[in-house]
């Protein structure tokens, strides 16, 4: 009598939105980094600073999403090259606390493993490279 392997029933890869790709980029990096640098990686919310352990957090005072609709970009490329989607005046830091107290955080991304798994755009400080930008994280 022979077995079968079981079927398993994977479903098909979630395309990503342009707007999660634009997340995922370096420019995306550096743009937060920037509003970091001008904060003093200070909440501007409550005063606290980063410590050992990252707490702060750049969010956008008009919604990310928002922006790359209005700014008609259809390609990460698109996106990359448009100015106006990475004013540094369009950023604030604010721990994580504050954020979650802002109406647009990412409600999904407060509970479980998944959702700590996909929170790429919680600071994560590289010494390293901010050494490398001299004070122009843009450059």
């Amino acid at each position: 009598m022979s077995q079968t392997q079981p079927t398993i029933n994977k479903a098909p890869a979630r395309k990503r939105s342009l707007v999660d790709q634009l997340r995922r980029t370096e420019v995306y990096e550096l743009w937060k980094r920037a509003v970091f640098i001008r904060d003093r990686f200070t909440c501007q919310q409550c005063g606290r600073r980063n410590g050992k352990k990252p707490i702060i957090e750049a969010h956008h005072l008009i919604e990310f999403s928002d922006l790359v609709k209005k700014s008609g970009a259809q390609t990460i490329e698109e996106g990359i090259n448009n100015p106006s989607l990475w004013e540094v005046s369009n950023g604030q830091t604010l721990c994580h606390d504050c954020h979650k107290e802002t109406d647009s955080y990412p409600k999904g991304l407060s509970c479980g493993k998944e959702a700590k798994r996909s929170m790429d755009w919680r600071y994560k400080p590289n010494k390293q490279k901010d050494e490398q930008h001299n004070g122009d994280p843009l450059n």
